[in-house]
């Protein structure tokens, strides 16, 4: 067991220093922030060794909570929902149209996978699903639990 045993510490260790690594990202971010600043380095590479190559990447964000957004998205739904009530008999016409269109259209398609099938085509799918079901073979791995931040 003692490939188990150690498979068990290398992955406890990862986890513990994943941790870590999590804890000092933003003095991290504040250092690289510091050496761009300092180096004008190109594309945003702060750090790179034979080890990594750490660039910073900025990531656009957006606050919806806002107030001038919440606000905006409060005058959207009213907009909505009057729009609804002033259109309800047309919106309504509407979508019974798109209803007997898609009604066509599965009636279409029906008569299209028709055509597209035969008893002889349904034999080979059969035969081949028999086949690969004889391939069938199970490949073995590992599942490791990891107890985190174990002292």
């Amino acid at each position: 067991m003692k490939h188990l045993k150690r498979l068990a510490e290398i992955r406890n260790k990862i986890e513990r220093l994943k941790v870590e690594a999590d804890a000092i990202e933003p003095d991290a971010i504040l250092e690289g922030f510091e050496i761009m600043e300092s180096e004008k380095s190109r594309k945003n590479v702060v750090y790179n060794d034979d080890n990594a190559k750490i660039v910073i990447q900025l990531r656009t964000r957006y606050d919806d909570k806002n107030l001038t957004v919440t606000r905006l998205d409060e005058d959207i739904n009213r907009e909505y929902d009057k729009l609804c009530r002033s259109n309800a008999t047309a919106i309504e016409n509407s979508e019974s149209y798109i209803n007997d269109i898609k009604e066509m259209l599965a009636e279409a398609e029906t008569k299209h996978e028709a055509l597209l099938t035969s008893p002889y085509l349904e034999t080979l799918r059969k035969q081949r699903a028999i086949a690969i079901n004889k391939t069938e073979h199970k490949v073995p791995g590992l599942a490791v639990y990891v107890h985190y931040l174990k002292r």
